[in-house]
């Protein structure tokens, strides 16, 4: 007889949040580790927020970390087979060949490197960089990075295989952006590093080549509003919107 598999509700509680300068999808890099300056926290909430949680963790530098794609969920009635890879344009894939967020489950993995922990206004956090997750993703689990079981040299990377190439476009800023960003750089030392990579390295998808020039782009890091044009083969950043009320780096 068929053996019917059950089909078993599960429950996860999210045990952190993660605090990034991603506020909003447009800009964010694809995989980990592509950005320089992609730095964050992960602040673990009650009743997980204790240091023996974390004994042992300092020998580590790099961490898995489990999250929910909160900002892509949908009804798993709906689910698709097929999806649209940014790095190969309208081509469709299937979904389990993918890191695609529209998935049966809203779940995803992500590789961040570790710089130990502290307490920030009396909450337990973790220093992370490498970030690819948006501010405020709900946090499943924590795993150490094992180079021996991890690291596999000779896996393949299907259509994967090769990273991004990006046309590392310069990127200039107008007088009011550069006296913005010097204002800016007292709570936010690494933004002039963030804006530069993330701009630079034309993280859009592939069918967005095909626009050479656009007025006021706006892309948001932690709570700027960075408005920026793109030329034919360079990048002008004119101005960093700061937000009504300064939040807490």
């Amino acid at each position: 007889m068929p053996i019917t598999p059950p089909n078993l509700p599960f429950h996860f509680e999210t045990i952190g949040l993660i605090h990034s300068p991603f506020t909003d999808k447009f800009g964010m890099p694809r995989q980990t580790g592509l950005l320089e300056g992609a730095e964050g926290w992960i602040e673990l909430l009650p009743p997980w927020n204790r240091q023996e949680a974390l004994q042992g963790l300092n020998g580590f530098s790099h961490l898995w970390v489990v999250f929910v794609f909160h900002q892509a969920t949908r009804d798993p009635a709906n689910w698709r087979p097929t999806v649209r890879p940014p790095r190969l344009g309208a081509k469709r894939q299937g979904v389990f060949a993918t890191r695609s967020p529209y998935r049966p489950n809203p779940i995803g993995i992500s590789l961040l490197t570790y710089h130990g922990w502290q307490y920030k206004a009396g909450k337990l956090c973790l220093r992370v960089g490498g970030l690819d997750l948006l501010d405020q993703t709900p946090v499943l689990d924590i795993k150490p990075y094992v180079p021996y079981a991890d690291c596999r040299p000779e896996a393949r990377g299907g259509f994967a295989e090769q990273a991004p190439q990006s046309d590392e476009l310069p990127v200039k800023f107008s007088p009011l952006a550069e006296q913005q960003l010097n204002h800016a750089a007292i709570d936010y030392p690494n933004l002039d590093r963030l804006i530069r990579s993330t701009l630079r390295h034309n993280l859009r998808p592939a069918y967005f080549g095909h626009i050479q020039q656009r007025q006021a782009f706006g892309l948001k890091l932690y709570h700027f509003n960075i408005q920026w044009q793109l030329h034919a083969d360079w990048i002008e950043v004119h101005s960093l919107i700061p937000p009504a009320q300064k939040p807490t780096p």
